[in-house]
């Protein structure tokens, strides 16, 4: 009778505890190395190593050894794999972002080295990043002005998605605002705070000789417009039209339009919110914080998208004073007089109604 063995390869990878007693027994039974390693398909090294293993360390001996060298002279310091690790666990940051901020330090790290640290030790990123990979353009970068179009979106502040509660309730307590339009904010999310952000925009960006017309392009929520067309169209051209400008609606659930005012958001979650809310006093300090970050933003902080930061792209394509990154920092419900000067209650059309005045609230009290 034949018996047939398959070769010991394979069945080390099924079960290397059953292929090396299969080992062992072939050779006890055939009692010739070279004839063992012949029915088996394998090394006559191989055939000599595992019985005598098994003799020195048992059952022990069974088991696969580790193949790591007992010497790694190139390995990376372990001071700086501490530093990377740490890094990694403090932001949630990809390699690029460590590699950067650690060189900005002092720190001489290479790319190569943060990479193998980071997939050594399997130290997963803070926040996912989307299976959205398809890189759609909705306009043709190149053909724009600077300061031409403008992504333009509402942001909840606390939302408790993102923020502890802890830090909501801090928020609540010394009355910071709900909403976020680029730095501006507000306690209400109305159709006038939305429309006095719109024109201040404008009104800012042609302050620094700005020519061209611009565009804002929103989603289709209530404070930018909605969704009314013949409402957008009356928007156009009683309101935005003379002041040289133009609003524009993004498709309804299609928020890979505003992908860069969206990306912004998780930003200014990470990086402001988060670590700094919890820190303010008042309102005056939170309203001072986001003065400094926005300045921090727009003039310090590297961004990866575009290489540098965004005030040394802008100045690619014209010279422009640091200040144009300032926005004002407001409280658009403060700014509603400047509604009334503009248009007044008698000019008004049907689209004008301030439906969320905060002058009709008997609670709404806060002071800067």
């Amino acid at each position: 009778m034949i018996t047939l063995y398959p070769a010991y390869k394979e069945l080390l990878k099924a079960n290397e505890i059953f292929a090396r007693q299969l080992l062992i027994r072939t050779y006890k039974e055939v009692k010739s190395i070279t004839k063992a390693a012949e029915i088996l398909k394998t090394t006559r090294k191989t055939v000599r190593k595992i019985p005598k293993r098994f003799e020195e360390k048992g059952e022990e001996g069974l088991k696969s050894l580790s193949r790591r060298p007992k010497n790694s002279p190139n390995r990376t310091p372990l001071h700086l794999e501490c530093m990377i690790i740490a890094e990694r666990k403090k932001t949630g940051y990809g390699r690029e972002r460590i590699l950067r901020n650690l060189r900005e330090r002092g720190i001489e790290v290479t790319s190569s080295l943060v990479r193998y640290t980071l997939r050594r030790y399997n130290i997963p990123q803070k926040y996912k990043r989307s299976n959205y990979r398809k890189r759609n353009r909705f306009y043709d970068f190149e053909k724009l002005h600077s300061l031409e179009h403008f992504e333009v979106d509402l942001k909840e502040i606390c939302d408790q998605k993102t923020l502890f509660r802890e830090a909501i309730t801090h928020a609540e307590k010394i009355h910071i605002p709900f909403y976020q339009r680029f730095l501006s904010f507000s306690y209400e999310k109305s159709f006038t705070n939305g429309l006095i952000f719109m024109m201040s925009l404008i009104y800012f960006s042609k302050s620094f000789g700005i020519k061209h017309e611009i565009t804002l392009q929103t989603d289709n929520g209530e404070e930018f417009g909605g969704k009314s067309v013949d409402k957008l169209e009356y928007l156009n051209r009683v309101i935005f039209k003379p002041l040289g400008a133009r609003v524009i609606h993004i498709p309804k659930g299609r928020k890979e339009y505003n992908a860069f005012v969206e990306r912004s958001h998780q930003t200014d979650d990470n990086e402001f919110y988060i670590p700094q809310i919890e820190l303010c006093k008042d309102l005056k300090e939170f309203l001072y914080r986001g003065l400094r970050w926005e300045w921090f933003y727009n003039i310090k902080r590297f961004h990866s998208g575009i290489g540098k930061t965004p005030y040394k792209k802008l100045c690619e394509y014209g010279k422009f004073p640091k200040k144009i990154v300032l926005f004002p920092i407001m409280v658009l419900d403060k700014m509603i007089h400047i509604f009334d000067i503009i248009f007044p209650e008698t000019q008004r059309g049907g689209y004008h109604v301030l439906t969320n005045d905060p002058r009709h609230y008997k609670n709404f009290e806060y002071k800067i």
